[in-house]
């Protein structure tokens, strides 16, 4: 179940570092600057899915909390979806805070 997670986290990381990547090479931002934004939404994509499976048994509890079951009761197919949502959720984050951060921010293209 949190294998599936991971190499989906795995894929979906290396998707969202070269939306940056192409972006940054897109718009001439100077490469310090490039590799700054390409690094950090890697770490952050990469790293929360990195996050979900080592906080994978917190995790689950907190779903289980949430959805008012036993602890028994959800499939690992819905465990494994909820897992998925958050790491994707911190994927997508990193590439609005460069898409964001790059045009309005402090780390601006000049």
């Amino acid at each position: 179940m949190v294998s599936v997670v991971l190499l989906n986290g795995l894929f979906i990381g290396v998707i969202a570092t070269g939306l940056v990547f192409a972006d940054t090479n897109r718009r001439n931002i100077q490469s310090q600057t490039r590799y700054l934004w390409t690094g950090f939404a890697s770490l952050v994509s990469l790293g929360g899915f990195l996050a979900v499976y080592i906080l994978r048994e917190s995790l689950y509890q907190f779903y289980l909390k949430i959805t008012n079951s036993p602890a028994i009761a959800p499939l690992p197919r819905e465990v494994a979806i909820a897992f998925l949502f958050i790491a994707l959720a911190l994927g997508v984050l990193a590439v609005l805070a460069y898409g964001f951060g790059s045009r309005y921010g402090p780390l601006k293209a000049a």
